[in-house]
């Protein structure tokens, strides 16, 4: 496939505004005593953003402080720049699909469907335009060593009361290199009808199971130089989902045990922060109130063997919820009830500084967040 920037893409009038953004280089508030200045102990970021802030020019034990007044700020005004660019090049795509069916009823009435289906798709060139807290995220948070090619997007300057914010952002549409797309999609489903108890029950059982082999992005700079960002694993893209479905039919009833599966998951594919006693503790001196992070057993954080070891949890083990309902049916009624998230599984917490979350409840990754529930719906039909 084929297409050329559009209007809107090529000649969308240049507009700015401001917003206000989280700026990852920017001292936390644990991490300055007013007194003391940075400490840090305290301070719960990645090495791997400071460092990032640091070739960048900007100082991550200064960013946001404000020595005169006595305080640091995360956030500032920041000027966004957005329109349509003439530097921008078609965008192009080839996808590849295959795929085989199998039906077959085996012996006394035992039915048995098969499929799968494989898909690959790359797009070249695709048009976007990525949000400012996507570009100053990028810049500064990536963990994979590679500079990114959104850090000439962005200006910081002392114009802030000398803290050195992120002032002016270009936003505008822009060509990503390459993204990229594999994986196996796998459908079953198994079919009996057996007597028992006087009468015939008719068993099912559908299952269905995704694979995600790939995606991933690539970016070129002006040098050639590539970077690629590979998400499978990660939250909200996890290797393996699936939902297993039985029911069984007898006379106008229905039974149905529905099993949902999410694989697990981790805010970096290729590992998460071992466990460890080095990230210091608390702003109280004691690992309770250690920030943003998760500490187990007791003793003093600091002290190798002593017991304290601290982690950032941005990953989530495999999850799984069932769902139970039971419907009638006749030529002009049907009823239905059950139970959703039979087991009252909650979903799984975790370090709102690693992952997007609310009550350091990952969000927008299939989980399910309201608990159990019971259900019911009539149906007539005139």
């Amino acid at each position: 496939s084929f297409r050329a920037p559009n209007l809107r893409e090529n000649f969308l009038a240049g507009q700015s505004g401001f917003n206000t953004l989280f700026d990852p280089c920017a001292v936390p508030d644990a991490a300055y005593n007013p007194l003391t200045g940075y400490v840090a102990a305290n301070d719960t970021r990645e090495a791997t953003t400071l460092a990032n802030c640091r070739a960048e020019g900007r100082d991550p034990t200064r960013v946001g402080v404000d020595p005169t007044v006595g305080n640091t700020i995360q956030t500032s005004s920041t000027e966004i720049t957005s329109g349509g660019s003439l530097d921008l090049n078609e965008e192009t795509s080839r996808a590849i699909t295959a795929g085989f069916a199998f039906e077959q009823t085996f012996g006394d009435g035992f039915d048995v469907s098969l499929a799968a289906s494989y898909f690959d798709i790359k797009v070249k060139g695709a048009i976007t335009e990525p949000s400012a807290q996507f570009i100053l995220n990028d810049c500064y948070t990536r963990q994979d060593g590679i500079r990114s090619q959104f850090c000439d997007r962005i200006t910081a300057s002392n114009v802030q009361a000398n803290r050195f914010l992120v002032t002016d952002i270009a936003a505008g549409f822009i060509n990503l290199n390459r993204e990229s797309v594999r994986g196996i999609d796998i459908n079953a489903n198994f079919g009996k009808e057996v007597r028992m108890f006087g009468t015939n029950v008719d068993f099912g059982l559908d299952v269905r199971a995704n694979h995600l082999i790939e995606r991933s992005t690539l970016f070129i700079d002006d040098n050639g130089v590539g970077t690629l960002d590979e998400d499978v694993g990660e939250f909200g893209l996890p290797k393996w989902t699936g939902q297993l479905t039985f029911t069984a039919d007898i006379d106008k009833f229905r039974f149905t045990w529905q099993t949902n599966y999410i694989g697990p998951v981790e805010q970096q594919a290729d590992g998460i922060d071992p466990l460890s006693s080095a990230f210091g503790i608390g702003p109280d001196g004691t690992a309770t109130g250690f920030v943003g992070d998760t500490c187990l057993g007791a003793g003093t954080a600091n002290v190798p063997g002593d017991g304290i070891y601290c982690r950032d949890v941005g990953f989530a083990g495999k999850y799984f919820t069932h769902t139970v309902a039971v419907r009638y049916r006749d030529d002009s009624w049907t009823l239905r009830a059950g139970i959703t998230n039979l087991f009252d599984r909650a979903p799984p917490l975790v370090d709102s500084n690693e992952v997007f979350a609310i009550a350091n409840t990952a969000i927008g990754n299939g989980y399910d967040y309201n608990g159990r529930e019971f259900f019911m719906s009539v149906e007539k039909k005139f």
